[in-house]
């Protein structure tokens, strides 16, 4: 299997709602496609489950890096 073919891993940083009323998780994958985690009271929120949850919440997330 080449590296090409192999899951690569997204980035993952609390970013604060507009209106001040949370925060989101985004999640940016190699190829540029973004998704959002919604529903954190608070950035510390964010980084508990960018901490907890996030080493493995890729391996099934629903977007796969696509070829270019």
């Amino acid at each position: 299997m080449s590296s090409d073919d192999q899951q690569q891993e997204p980035v993952f940083e609390p970013v604060e709602l507009k209106d001040g009323s949370g925060y989101f998780v985004r999640v940016t994958w190699p190829d540029g496609y973004e998704q959002q985690i919604n529903d954190f009271a608070d950035e510390q929120e964010a980084r508990t489950w960018i901490d907890e949850k996030s080493p493995h919440w890729h391996e099934w997330a629903p977007h796969r890096v696509q070829r270019k």
